[in-house]
């Protein structure tokens, strides 16, 4: 895998449809299956398989293997990855009706966010926020992207909620394309209605390629990209340092 990371997004609304939910449900392993049927909700199950279809499909275009073939071990806190895999990292992430799976060569952890305008985004400032964070927000800086940046931190360290939000500032590059701190780099994109965002292991920030999937379209092509290492060539063969995502 290239020193590039690959960013898919996609809508689920297409999954309520019975024939493509049954279609990538039978594409995962028996094991995913499993813990996609036990979400409690239905909004929960679809989110959970636009999730692992979008891994399923990126991990086909990056290594030419599907999720079921592949060994999915998981850290302390849940973190999901490849096991004895050392080239390719990943981490998945939904917010409303858009799922993200984000792919790189060094360790990982992406956060999607829809943009729902509420009164208590103040009073959660106040205690997940810290005091450079919270000011940057007084001055104009999206809550959102705060907190999709914190929310991919923890994701990356792997510590999830167990680790305090307000230990890491991320301020210091909203607004920016990418900017390193000690082992660590944000890097974000904001549409109308969610924010995305990645924390990747590196002492300069990688170039980023956003790109929206259809599974519509997918489920149509089935077949015809399953193994596909040109398609994955072209995806990393991109000369720009990032393709921001407009239409999400």
């Amino acid at each position: 895998m290239d020193e590039k990371i690959l960013g898919l997004y996609a809508e689920i609304k297409v999954l309520e449809q019975e024939n493509l939910f049954r279609h990538f449900f039978m594409q995962l392993s028996k094991e995913r299956q499993q813990k996609i049927e036990n979400c409690k909700t239905h909004a929960g199950q679809l989110q959970s398989l636009g999730a692992w279809s979008l891994m399923n499909y990126g991990l086909q275009t990056c290594a030419g293997r599907c999720e079921r073939d592949s060994m999915i071990a998981y850290g302390v806190h849940g973190k999901p990855y490849l096991r004895a895999e050392t080239q390719i990292f990943f981490n998945l992430s939904h917010s409303g009706d858009y799922v993200l799976a984000v792919f790189a060569p060094v360790e990982v952890g992406c956060d999607i966010q829809k943009r729902v305008e509420r009164t208590q985004n103040t009073r959660m400032a106040e205690r997940f926020f810290t005091r450079q964070e919270q000011c940057a927000m007084k001055q104009g800086t999206d809550f959102f992207r705060i907190w999709a940046r914190k929310e991919s931190y923890l994701k990356w360290c792997g510590d999830g909620m167990a680790r305090d939000l307000r230990s890491v500032d991320v301020t210091a590059s909203v607004g920016m394309d990418g900017t390193c701190f000690e082992d660590m780099a944000f890097q974000d994109a904001s549409g109308a209605a969610y924010v995305l965002a990645v924390c990747h292991a590196a002492e300069q920030r990688l170039p980023i390629l956003w790109k929206k999937i259809d599974l519509k379209e997918v489920y149509e092509n089935d077949g015809k990209t399953k193994g596909s290492k040109n398609k994955c060539d072209a995806y990393f063969g991109a000369d720009e340092a990032a393709v921001y995502a407009s239409d999400i």
